[in-house]
């Protein structure tokens, strides 16, 4: 298993992961900043989404290969990991992206109004339609209509959706006959709908017409290559956007952003950076208690973790700190490779079954609760 150490220092200004593939490197062992960031972190930006992780290279892929479809789409994940994003990017390299792209929250309308917002309705149609309205999907003509939130969509208002993703047509509340449309639909939630659709508040043929094509946003706990690019994204923009001059981070706040899960995902993130940099002073480098105190962490992060197959230690840990950490996260790193079987574990630790067992005991490690 690859090793890699956190070590928080600016090249050109910005801050990277510093490592190696094969062995771990401190501060003074003549380590080229500038190369390990191009081999290690290997950014990428795609349609505004900035990514270096292999589980949202995996997504971007899947984005690319798409791009000729016209077929309805889900996009499922946690909230705020940017679902949206990829909608927009999915409507960017499209053969539509000339067109209309409108997203529609189904979780942002009262029930009763959400049927005339997405059809449409005619002048009279009902007390207080005093002239014609479109509606959302024919504002979207030729273009993407991200439905968002899907699942918060009301049971009555599905058949009508599912009509429209069937034959192309709506019919608005007072017209008379059917309007032929040509929108893309994107649908997005943060809900399991397939549970949804077992316990009767989503339907089940609605389900499977919007779920033809799928793609999953991984929540950014499973994505953390991606943090620091995002770190450095987000400070550089809000910084500009803000006028402030030299903002920095310090390498215990680096340490700090880079250890915490972020439950809300690349949201809570950015918020997270904005404050920051919006409440700093020019020239002004944020230390770590100003960053615990934005994301309310009272108990300390964890100074070493498993990151993507790499052992992830915080440099300020104390020497034999680091060495009794990155024994225990090899352990932990090959029970969970090898299924929690310990004879396997210990062969590839290159030990004895009795001697990993002994270990496993010192270290207090908890077999059924392996990451």
């Amino acid at each position: 298993m690859a090793v890699e150490v956190m070590e928080v220092q600016p090249v050109n200004g910005f801050h990277p992961y510093v490592g190696s593939q094969s062995k771990i490197r401190s501060k003074g062992s003549g380590i080229n900043h500038g190369a390990a960031l191009a081999r290690l972190m290997r950014p990428w930006v795609f349609s505004s989404i900035v990514y270096a992780s292999h589980a949202m290279g995996e997504v971007i892929d899947k984005v690319k290969r798409s791009r000729d479809s016209l077929a309805p789409m889900l996009i499922t994940g946690e909230t705020g990991t940017g679902k949206e994003l990829i909608a927009r990017a999915i409507h960017a390299v499209s053969p539509r992206q000339g067109r209309e792209f409108i997203p529609f929250n189904c979780g942002g309308a009262a029930p009763e109004l959400i049927a005339s917002e997405l059809f449409g309705y005619r002048r009279g149609a009902f007390t207080g339609a005093d002239k014609d309205y479109k509606g959302v999907i024919r504002e979207a003509e030729g273009g993407t209509l991200l439905l968002d939130e899907i699942g918060e969509l009301p049971l009555v208002a599905q058949p009508k959706l599912l009509r429209f993703l069937q034959e192309g047509e709506i019919c608005p509340l007072g017209e008379a006959r059917p309007i032929k449309v040509n929108v893309r639909v994107i649908a997005a939630t943060n809900r399991d709908l397939e549970a949804d659709f077992r316990a009767g508040r989503f339907r089940s043929d609605l389900f499977e017409r919007l779920n033809k094509l799928r793609l999953h946003i991984p929540p950014l706990r499973e994505r953390r290559k991606d943090i620091p690019l995002l770190i450095g994204h987000f400070l550089q923009r809000h910084a500009q956007e803000a006028s402030k001059q030299g903002v920095r981070l310090s390498a215990e706040a680096w340490n700090a952003l880079l250890s915490y899960d972020w439950p809300r995902n690349v949201r809570e993130l950015e918020n997270a950076l904005y404050r920051l940099v919006a409440f700093a002073e020019n020239y002004e480098e944020i230390g770590r208690a100003r960053v615990l105190e934005e994301i309310g962490v009272c108990a300390p992060l964890p100074a070493a973790a498993i990151v993507e197959g790499r052992i992830v230690i915080d440099l300020h840990l104390p020497y034999r700190d680091r060495e009794r950490e990155l024994e225990r996260l090899s352990i932990i790193n090959a029970l969970n490779e090898t299924g929690g079987n310990i004879r396997q574990a210990a062969a590839r630790l290159e030990m004895c079954r009795n001697g990993l067992k002994n270990k496993i005991k010192r270290f207090g490690i908890e077999m059924g609760k392996l990451d």
